[in-house]
């Protein structure tokens, strides 16, 4: 199995193990978790943006995404794929579940 090396500072190092001691899991899991995810999302698995101090536009309005997910739960070609989906409000910081008829 090939082996992946990279440099982090020691405060990210330490902060990332206490963690995933915390988890129960070892930090190449943790690693091999975001490369999955990155491979599946072609990409990073959450939003990069600048902070630069200004003010970031969400890329999607809160309604819009609440409806996007209410069809891809409710569409019966979801053969196979999640039946659930779970997001934060963006306003209250709160779990809002979407869940579609099995």
């Amino acid at each position: 199995m090939p082996t992946i090396s990279t440099r982090v500072d020691d405060k990210t190092k330490a902060e990332a193990e206490k963690i995933a001691a915390e988890i129960g899991v070892p930090v190449s899991t943790a690693i091999n978790i975001f490369l999955k995810r990155f491979i599946a999302n072609r990409g990073f698995p959450f939003n990069v943006v600048s902070t630069n101090g200004a003010d970031q536009k969400p890329l999607i309005n809160i309604n819009t995404l609440d409806a996007s997910v209410k069809r891809a739960v409710a569409d019966p070609n979801n053969i196979g794929l999640s039946r659930q989906f779970t997001y934060l409000d963006q306003n209250t910081g709160q779990p809002i579940t979407v869940v579609g008829k099995e």
